[in-house]
């Protein structure tokens, strides 16, 4: 998901349109996966770079997102209606309560989904994930020493 910034200025749309847009054209391209069989999509959200954009317009991301995210937990969500379960992957510390609650709930509300999976990336950058996957490595590593 990248160019909703972009899309909207060039149609000199209000601030936030284009990432409202970017939502729509996303679902209708989840149905299509899911309609043709995909099992798996990964979408990338929201990076860590992207919390120093402008602290409003970061809040106002942030709300989209908490509101789309409580959205897959509707009967009529396209989740449910494709029995897909969500799964969010980044660090999610860095992201505001609201958020990390709407993802737990998310998550836990699709847990028994099976027939697709859609992974959505959150605080997420390559570094960051290099970086915890060795501390987890490590982490584990030392469990074993210990035992």
């Amino acid at each position: 998901m990248n160019g909703n910034r972009r899309y909207a200025k060039k149609l000199n749309l209000m601030e936030g349109a284009g990432h409202r847009a970017g939502f729509s054209a996303l679902m209708s391209m989840l149905q299509y996966c899911y309609e043709l069989g995909v099992r798996y999509v990964t979408i990338y959200a929201f990076s860590i770079d992207n919390f120093k954009r402008d602290p409003e317009e970061v809040q106002s991301l942030m709300d989209l997102l908490q509101e789309k995210i409580e959205g897959f937990v509707k009967e009529e969500s396209i989740v449910n209606r494709y029995g897909v379960r969500v799964y969010f992957i980044g660090n999610l510390k860095l992201s505001k309560e609201p958020i990390r609650l709407a993802a737990e709930r998310a998550m836990l509300a699709t847990a028994k989904n099976s027939k697709a999976v859609l992974s959505i990336c959150i605080a997420y950058n390559s570094t960051n994930e290099i970086v915890h996957a060795v501390q987890d490595a490590c982490e584990e590593k030392l469990d074993e020493v210990k035992a």
